[in-house]
């Protein structure tokens, strides 16, 4: 494995926090449950900045994190609420002439919106992604292929 060297745990804050965040925001479609998960993966980085400063997964091992406690802070929410509505409903957008992309992907299902964020924005490998959303690679692909063709008709994208 190569190996990054950063002089500091400040400096790898400041140039990965916000990518993380922003990851973690589309992905789970929460800013204040990002912020919180957020904020939980650095302080684990933290704890082992000793052994983590030296390779260059670092801020994918923080991504993961951030992703992985955002998850189970949902999924005990969900407890919490023990009802039977559906995880996390969007509500379909009112389409103008232009729609933004950010816009488009939050109009996503939560799960198609998970993948897109985690492939495009996060840059994580099919089988990283697939272990963490806890399906096969193959569904993974189902819903990136699923999540493309609905951003291709809501942006109004025509071809493939």
């Amino acid at each position: 494995m190569g190996e990054m060297v950063l002089r500091s745990f400040e400096e790898f804050y400041g140039s990965e926090y916000s990518s993380v965040f922003r990851a973690v925001s589309f992905a789970m479609g929460d800013s204040e449950e990002a912020r919180d998960a957020t904020q939980e993966a650095f302080r684990r980085a933290f704890v082992r900045w000793r052994r983590l400063s030296r390779h260059d997964w670092a801020g994918g091992w923080v991504m993961t994190t951030a992703l992985n406690v955002a998850r189970r802070m949902r999924r005990n929410d969900a407890r919490e609420m023990s009802t039977d509505i559906p995880d996390d409903p969007v509500p379909p957008l009112a389409l103008e002439d232009r729609v933004d992309l950010l816009d488009a992907v939050r109009t996503l299902p939560f799960r198609q919106r998970q993948a897109i964020v985690l492939f495009y924005l996060a840059d994580l490998p099919l089988p990283v992604i697939a272990d963490f959303m806890r399906i096969s690679q193959g569904a993974v692909k189902a819903h990136l292929a699923q999540a493309r063709t609905s951003l291709r008709r809501v942006m109004g994208v025509h071809h493939a």
